[in-house]
């Protein structure tokens, strides 16, 4: 049986471990995976995707995996949530009403624990692209009526990726409770509480498994793992990724398209 270099992997999702279609080979996927559980290896998907969304695509493995969804925000082990970092209620609406005053031409979903919302007026455009990725999505008559019973966990932004650093900074220079932006790439922001990133997850993970960051292998394509990537012992950009990405990563795998997660891991399991 092969040493490996590693005791956990860590993989983000879009333009990563899918490919352009939204899909990977899961019985391919099912033979890596019995391999490294065989070898004591976790598995954690660490997604910009909400766990209702990552719930679907991992259907057959729930019990076999874990997640960093969110970005972050929600870790589960063995479809069990085991730690979540959510907003205020008061500061969600508050950062809600402040990009629609701000920013009037964003458009806005709001993930929560319970449901995702978002405006009955956003174009049916931006309504449709979104309910892939939000699958309990709702509409509400305006998303500062979004319930006090749910925990918002982030927002996420139709706009564009230079908008996130100036957003960040003007709500946090009045806002005792902060947040943190990040592109998810696709003309897309994530807003999360302050210090939530896939990194800080990660890091979670590691402390519960008594794993050393050293023995981290992580894949990724955006700026959005870039914190995952550089705690990560054995780090991979994708060939398709963002070329800051592959600065800061120590190794380039195949393209999503080429299924290049499974390529990498395949060549280390043989």
């Amino acid at each position: 049986m092969t040493l490996l270099p590693f005791k956990a992997v860590a993989v983000d999702m879009d333009g990563t471990f899918e490919n352009d279609d939204k899909q990977f080979d899961q019985q391919r996927f099912e033979k890596v995976l019995t391999k490294l559980r065989k070898q004591h290896v976790h598995f954690i998907v660490s997604s910009g995707r909400p766990l209702s969304r990552l719930q679907l695509d991992f259907y057959d493995f729930l019990d076999r995996i874990d997640f960093v969804a969110d970005n972050g925000s929600i870790l589960t082990q063995d479809n069990k949530i085991i730690s979540r970092h959510v907003f205020t209620y008061k500061t969600g609406i508050k950062l809600i009403n402040f990009i629609e005053t701000n920013y009037p031409e964003i458009k806005i979903v709001a993930s929560g624990l319970n449901k995702a919302y978002l405006s009955k007026k956003t174009p049916n455009q931006f309504k449709n692209s979104m309910r892939f990725f939000y699958p309990n999505i709702i509409e509400i008559a305006k998303l500062t009526d979004i319930p006090p019973s749910d925990n918002l966990t982030k927002l996420t932004l139709n706009c564009s990726a230079e908008l996130a650093n100036d957003l960040e900074r003007k709500f946090n220079q009045t806002n005792c409770e902060r947040i943190h932006c990040t592109s998810s790439g696709f003309n897309n922001i994530d807003v999360m509480p302050a210090n939530v990133n896939k990194g800080q997850g990660l890091k979670y993970f590691l402390r519960y498994f008594n794993i050393k960051p050293a023995e981290l292998i992580a894949f990724g394509d955006g700026m959005n793992d870039k914190e995952m990537i550089e705690l990560a012992g054995l780090s991979y950009a994708m060939r398709n990724g963002d070329e800051r990405l592959k600065k800061i990563a120590k190794y380039e795998a195949p393209s999503n398209n080429e299924m290049g997660v499974l390529q990498v891991l395949e060549k280390y399991l043989a």
